[in-house]
């Protein structure tokens, strides 16, 4: 028996769905550890290593409260793709960069600008 072709929105379900999958996997795989990363930073007290790691932590979540109606009016002009691709790309820049972060500074400003550029799983729900 011959297989059908994927139609276009099966196609585009497919990469989607890997693109949620691999987003919350790394949020949620990335996050437990945020702690252990900032203490190999330096040697910090324990209440000054809870602060950086919550400050890190949240600072994603209010520059991503922020920012997502700008993102949102934007997609309702230019369409959903081009926002995918923008929360796409520059999640990946930032996570990278998070990894080579030499201070803890340095890596709450970069989950600041990640928060910033993120909403990808709401744009591919939209989509």
């Amino acid at each position: 028996m011959k297989r059908q072709p994927l139609k276009q929105w099966q196609k585009n379900m497919y990469a989607l769905w890997i693109g949620n999958f691999v987003t919350g996997a790394g949020a949620s795989m990335s996050l437990p550890f945020l702690p252990l990363f900032i203490s190999e930073m330096g040697h910090y007290p324990k209440w000054e290593l809870t602060l950086y790691a919550g400050l890190a932590f949240s600072v994603t979540f209010l520059s991503q409260a922020i920012v997502s109606p700008l993102w949102g009016r934007l997609a309702d002009r230019t369409g959903r793709k081009p926002m995918l691709l923008r929360a796409a790309i520059g999640m990946t820049i930032t996570a990278t960069l998070t990894g080579f972060s030499p201070n803890v500074w340095v890596l709450i400003s970069l989950r600041l600008i990640q928060g910033a550029f993120s909403g990808y799983i709401n744009n591919a729900y939209a989509l």
